[in-house]
């Protein structure tokens, strides 16, 4: 049997096994893996002003999480994000569009970098690293 090449990450996966932070949040709209999220008293919602990036989930069958269900938020570690259709993202501040996908201009995800960008099927995929330490100045 033969498994053919297989992608070397996807939206919403972990990117490393190093130290990360995932909460849990309920949505009452379906929500992509790999998107940045807000939370809005307990619920989030893709886009906004930024509070981590949806992560995969085994109990989910397909890449979104549905309505009216526990969802998993990276706010520290190293998470795959989905880059916006025709979007250029390059090394350096994440921004997001109001859909919650990485962009090259839109809202800055405060404390969170792009570490790399890859090319999948369907698209492009950024490495985030969220909760980043502030440097000195």
């Amino acid at each position: 049997m033969a498994y053919g090449q297989m992608e070397p990450a996807f939206a919403g996966m972990k990117a490393d096994s190093g130290d990360d932070r995932v909460e849990s949040y309920a949505t009452a709209a379906a929500l992509d893996f790999g998107v940045v999220v807000t939370d809005a008293n307990g619920a989030v919602t893709a886009g906004g002003v930024g509070a981590g990036i949806t992560v995969h989930s085994h109990a989910v069958q397909g890449y979104k999480y549905p309505a009216q269900s526990c969802v998993s938020v990276m706010v520290q570690g190293n998470v795959w994000a989905k880059v916006a259709t025709g979007e250029t993202v390059v090394v350096g501040a994440a921004k997001f569009n109001a859909a919650g996908e990485l962009a090259a201009t839109g809202t800055t995800l405060k404390n969170a970098a792009v570490r790399q960008v890859i090319a999948v099927t369907g698209g492009n995929i950024a490495e985030v690293q969220l909760n980043v330490p502030r440097t000195a100045a």
